[in-house]
């Protein structure tokens, strides 16, 4: 049968101190040791995650932002567009009333050129007129009888002559 016999019992023993201060001394400080770093690890994935997430959040701040701002630029461009068509318009409207402006005034100087000429043309038919009045009459009337006849000639035609100019 089995025997038992001191030497066995202080292998026992010597097992079960050598087993009580391993576990004290090699495995709690190992094990803590685990512990902090599976606590270190845990913390680090965590700030990892937290990280992604911010990474995210920021990510989608800045589509957000850049969408925006693509918005703001066809905006900007529909508001210069804007501008410069009302600057055609403007510039348009402005070239058009100089436009008719010098046409009044082109048709103004024309008819102050035609009243002018017709005026000549009376004071030259008058002229003549009296010329041939006086070549036919200057010995039957006299000078009175002259001068209202050639202003009877003049109302009837309309024209004023310059004595000046005969």
């Amino acid at each position: 049968m089995l025997r038992i016999d001191l030497n066995l019992l202080f292998t026992v023993i010597n097992l079960i101190v050598l087993f009580l201060l391993l576990r004290r001394f090699l495995v709690k400080p190992v094990m803590g040791i685990i512990e902090k770093r599976e606590a270190m690890i845990q913390s680090q994935l965590a700030d990892a995650s937290a990280a992604e997430q911010k990474a995210n959040e920021l990510k989608a701040q800045y589509e957000t932002a850049l969408a925006g701002a693509d918005g703001e630029a066809e905006q900007i461009i529909a508001r210069a567009k804007d501008r410069a068509k009302a600057e055609q318009e403007h510039i348009l409207e402005a070239a058009n009333q100089e436009a008719g402006k010098i046409m009044k005034e082109a048709k103004a100087a024309i008819e102050l050129e035609r009243e002018q000429e017709m005026k000549k043309l009376q004071n030259q038919v008058a002229g003549l007129a009296l010329n041939a009045v006086e070549k036919v009459l200057s010995e039957q009337l006299d000078e009175e009888e002259n001068s209202s006849l050639y202003d009877r000639f003049l109302k009837e035609t309309g024209g004023t002559y310059d004595t000046n100019r005969a």
